[in-house]
């Protein structure tokens, strides 16, 4: 649950504005403070929509999201779960305590920091952050590169938002993981500085992905996972079938 301060501050922002713009808003000013500014464009329009006093709500809401993301938590999605989404469009993001159990179940203890992690449908890094922190208590801190992608904009922008708090390698792809059409992605590296690896943002357009190409290495090395994929999948986010 997120703290009441922060209720307050989104509840102030969305006096006259929707809650759902507020929260994109609100995750374009964290990318340009995340970014050392990079994602400028995002920002200034962000600015031109809020009064001088209403800005620094963002930073203060920024700072408690922070705060409550430590050792690797997923405080965003909660967020999302709790003011935006309620299960709209079948949105329901894995709880932290549940990512971490699916951690161990898949074996992530065992993973070194050369190797990666992919999640497809990777919503808010629920699971990538729960992988990360496996492998990073095993390995003096160390993380492994994490790849996701999400075919909604909004769980794309809190994936990467709670990659670069959490210092993670990898890349976050928007893209249809069933169809493999891309449209943006958000690649993230590490930069050693002073003893300490600050992450690093670049943002790439539709096509220049290399979240695809480690998709078709895998298939090349193990067909028969490609041919279940091509038999079982269609392209439906959530299909059930009476």
């Amino acid at each position: 649950m997120i703290s009441k301060e922060f209720q307050a501050h989104y509840d102030r922002l969305c006096y006259s504005r929707s809650r759902e713009n507020v929260f994109c808003d609100f995750l374009d000013v964290s990318l340009y403070c995340l970014s050392a500014g990079m994602l400028s464009e995002d920002y200034l329009r962000v600015e031109k929509q809020y009064t001088k006093e209403e800005m620094p709500l963002f930073f203060e809401m920024l700072h408690i999201i922070a705060d409550a993301s430590e050792d690797f938590e997923d405080a965003l999605g909660g967020v999302f779960m709790q003011f935006i989404s309620n299960g709209h469009n079948g949105q329901f993001f894995t709880d932290n305590h549940i990512g971490r159990m699916m951690a161990f179940a898949v074996r992530c203890d065992e993973l070194t920091p050369e190797q990666s992690v992919c999640d497809p449908t990777c919503g808010s890094g629920t699971l990538l952050l729960a992988a990360a922190k496996t492998c990073a208590d095993k390995n003096q801190g160390r993380r492994p590169r994490c790849f996701g992608s999400d075919i909604d904009i909004i769980c794309v922008k809190m994936a990467v938002v709670n990659m670069l708090m959490n210092s993670i390698p990898g890349e976050i792809a928007w893209m249809n993981a069933l169809t493999m059409e891309h449209w943006r992605s958000y690649c993230i590296d590490l930069i050693l500085i002073g003893g300490i690896w600050f992450p690093s943002l670049k943002v790439k357009g539709a096509g220049e992905t290399c979240f695809i190409k480690r998709l078709e290495q895998t298939f090349e090395k193990s067909p028969e996972i490609k041919e279940q994929i091509t038999e079982k999948a269609r392209p439906l986010q959530l299909s059930l079938n009476f």
